[in-house]
């Protein structure tokens, strides 16, 4: 009656999981702010809207990665990219002052979510496409 185990948890899982959950709270931070900004009594105009539409398609790559992760890593990264360069772009048509930190903002959180997708990508292929709990 006593075979029960303590599951061990290997650095593959631990990968995956920090993926996932870090896709799901930047996803829920940056959610907010797009629906705070079409909320907004003055709609999004001129150079706002790419920046918007790259934040909501860079999210929903970031849903994907959940399901394949290398491709959906290097998708996100490939998002994350287009939008520091819109919002780059976007920051200099308004002259929000600096112009560094804004895309900076935008991009540094979805890199490190594609970074995170392909590090547990890597490993759930070294280890045959599974994810093991126990030794």
């Amino acid at each position: 009656m006593n075979d029960l185990q303590p599951a061990t948890i290997n650095r593959n899982t631990v990968f995956h999981w920090i993926a996932r959950l870090s896709s799901l709270v930047i996803d829920s931070v940056f959610l907010l702010i797009l629906f705070l900004a079409l909320s907004n009594e003055d709609k999004p105009q001129g150079a706002a809207i790419p920046v918007l539409v790259l934040l909501a398609l860079t999210m929903v790559i970031c849903l994907a990665a959940w399901r394949w992760e290398r491709a959906g890593g290097i998708a996100v990264l490939v998002g994350a990219i287009c939008l520091g360069i819109a919002a780059y772009a976007s920051s200099r048509t308004y002259g929000v002052g600096s112009y560094f930190p804004i895309p900076l903002l935008y991009a540094a959180p979805f890199l490190l979510v594609g970074t995170l997708f392909l590090l547990a990508a890597r490993g759930q292929r070294s280890s045959g496409g599974r994810i093991e709990t126990r030794p």
